[in-house]
């Protein structure tokens, strides 16, 4: 907590001595939630609060300059996740915790070689169109200098590690190059022990995309040590207004695995009616002793049939229906999956239905879903139904008919704020 205080303090002389103004953004993320529920196994009743984060933001205007951070005060510590100074000239950041890659929230200057997190400083000099990035050691490895400058059609970022107060002997150096709508060629190198034995990793990458009238053509290509070699073609059609004909192919030729990809697609979809599509796969290796391998899949799905107070999908193609996921929207009913060639009875039907209705105060849901899958016999049958009790408490009540009878009855609270 003395942390917490000693920033405040120092946020609270910038503004007495430079007559400054502090806004505070305090923030809270988490989880409130509890439920009775009755079923075969008996009773169960439970209350929790999850909380995923508690802290708060402050920014502070200083003539020209401004000043902002970041902190979080869960599991009863004060922890200083940012704190960033600038102006319309440059900028200096801190960060507990940042890569120097895209994922996580990262600065993205680096996309093949060293993405590790660890604690950072950031210098970007706006002006100049360059940053320069300095990131501690994380266990058992090195610390980190970094360059990153962007300048329209070309980007550059250099890395490179100290070991102690010495030059680790390492260097990474990365390039994205865009000379023209298009075209984009990215390029990686990392080098190792340069001061023994040295060892190189490279990798190159060409990208194009060009259109011709309603032709899309994307031609790519990589060539690398490690990270594979492959040349391929991408190709999109697509015809129509009210009923939309797209066609989607993809030809890759895998250099190391001496082994070429290729995949096919054709769809026709019409808002508020459905959508319809036939995707072929066909692999072929080209060593000695190698196979082709073939699939074929289909997916004719319904799109947007409701009528208020009802709603309905239907779902039927190859594959099993189990695997739908809606939280990752892939699987069954979001991609084409299965194989006929493998096994036409390599099926499945699929089909989702809501009732809502509106009685004064009283507004339940009946909610019933179930799939057949044709290979092995899997099949599933839900039924729910449920309704607001008073504010942010509802009732639920399921049957679950296959594979065996199952059942419950709730009620349940769940608010994420």
């Amino acid at each position: 907590m003395k942390k917490l205080v000693g920033i405040l303090v120092v946020l609270l002389a910038i503004s007495v001595a430079f007559s400054a103004t502090i806004t505070l953004s305090p923030s809270i993320k988490g989880t409130l939630w509890g439920k009775t529920q009755l079923d075969k196994t008996g009773l169960t009743t439970d209350l929790g609060f999850t909380l995923k984060s508690l802290g708060f933001g402050a920014s502070a205007d200083v003539s020209d300059l401004t000043f902002s951070l970041t902190i979080d005060l869960v599991g009863g510590t004060v922890t200083l996740n940012s704190f960033t100074v600038e102006n319309d000239k440059a900028a200096a950041s801190w960060y507990a915790s940042k890569s120097f890659g895209s994922a996580s929230g990262g600065l993205g200057w680096f996309g093949y070689y060293g993405t590790t997190k660890s604690k950072t400083f950031v210098l970007n000099m706006k002006a100049l169109g360059l940053q320069v990035a300095t990131q501690e050691a994380l266990l058992g490895g090195t610390d980190r200098i970094a360059l990153y400058g962007s300048w329209d059609i070309f980007s550059v970022a250099l890395q490179t590690g100290m070991a102690g107060l010495g030059w680790s002997g390492d260097l990474i150096a990365e390039a994205t190059i865009k000379p023209f709508t298009g075209l984009t060629l990215k390029g990686g190198l990392e080098a190792k022990d340069l001061t023994g034995t040295p060892a190189f990793d490279y990798v190159i990458d060409f990208d194009y995309k060009m259109t011709l009238g309603l032709l899309t053509l994307n031609p790519y290509a990589r060539y690398a040590s490690t990270k594979g070699q492959w040349v391929g073609l991408k190709v999109g059609y697509s015809i129509g207004e009210s009923v939309v004909l797209k066609i989607n192919a993809d030809v890759k030729y895998d250099i190391a695995a001496s082994k070429l990809f290729s995949w096919i697609q054709v769809a026709l979809s019409k808002k508020g009616i459905g959508w319809a599509g036939v995707k072929f796969w066909y692999d072929h290796s080209f060593l000695v002793g190698g196979t082709n391998e073939m699939k074929l899949g289909f997916l004719v799905k319904s799109d947007g049939w409701a009528i208020d107070p009802v709603s309905l999908a239907v779902f039927v193609g190859s594959g099993d229906f189990t695997t739908k996921n809606d939280g990752n929207k892939s699987g069954f009913g979001y991609d084409i999956v299965g194989n006929l060639l493998a096994d036409v009875k390599d099926l499945s039907a699929y089909a989702e239905a809501s009732l809502s209705l509106a009685m004064g105060g009283f507004k339940p849901t009946l909610s019933i879903d179930g799939g057949y899958y044709l290979l092995n016999g899997t099949k599933a049958l839900n039924v729910v139904l449920g309704f607001p009790v008073f504010d942010l408490i509802n009732f639920e009540a399921g049957v679950a008919f296959f594979p065996a009878i199952d059942w419950y009855v709730k009620l349940f609270y769940n608010y994420s704020f």
